[in-house]
């Protein structure tokens, strides 16, 4: 990744281990782990837009470029 390219997303979600909060530059990015961490059995997934908005993961098919 650039190093002058900002992270605009947040993706974050809650495992056995704890929780993780990933930074992401595009929306396309940010849907594709998003989606990578349901899969793997995270709880309580969720996408921080630019804008402040939370997206849960019955609105991903939702939120496109």
């Amino acid at each position: 990744m650039d190093k002058t390219q900002q992270l605009q997303y947040l993706v974050s979600g809650d495992h056995q281990g704890g929780r993780v909060s990933l930074g992401r530059a595009t929306t396309a990015a940010a849907l594709k782990k998003a989606r990578e961490l349901v899969q793997e059995g995270y709880l309580d997934v969720r996408i921080c837009t630019p804008q402040g908005r939370l997206l849960l993961p019955d609105e991903f098919d939702q939120f496109e470029d």
